[in-house]
């Protein structure tokens, strides 16, 4: 069976991050059509679904954390970076 994914529901990264977990679990192959993912699993039923449709899920919230945490996040990074060089230049 086939899982078809359309790229504009789903990020590439969202997809592969998803899909390495899934490795744990079931056989997959990915393929990439113009306008949709294609993932297929051996074996195939419910509960692989289930599961791959829980990390799509998590992935997706975790990219719109890091779309809206960005700029804080590198804020933090830069501030940490210069103390680190006041630091160093005493």
């Amino acid at each position: 069976m086939t899982k078809v994914i359309s790229k504009t529901e789903c990020s590439e990264w969202v997809l592969r991050n998803s899909l390495y977990w899934m490795s744990a679990i079931t056989r997959w192959k990915l393929d990439e059509g113009d306008e949709h993912w294609l993932i297929s699993f051996d074996p195939f039923h419910d509960e692989i679904l289930f599961e791959f449709e829980r990390f799509i899920n998590d992935y997706q919230l975790r990219e719109k954390l890091q779309v809206h945490t960005d700029k804080i996040r590198s804020s933090i990074i830069d501030n940490v970076l210069k103390s680190i060089d006041s630091r160093l230049a005493e």
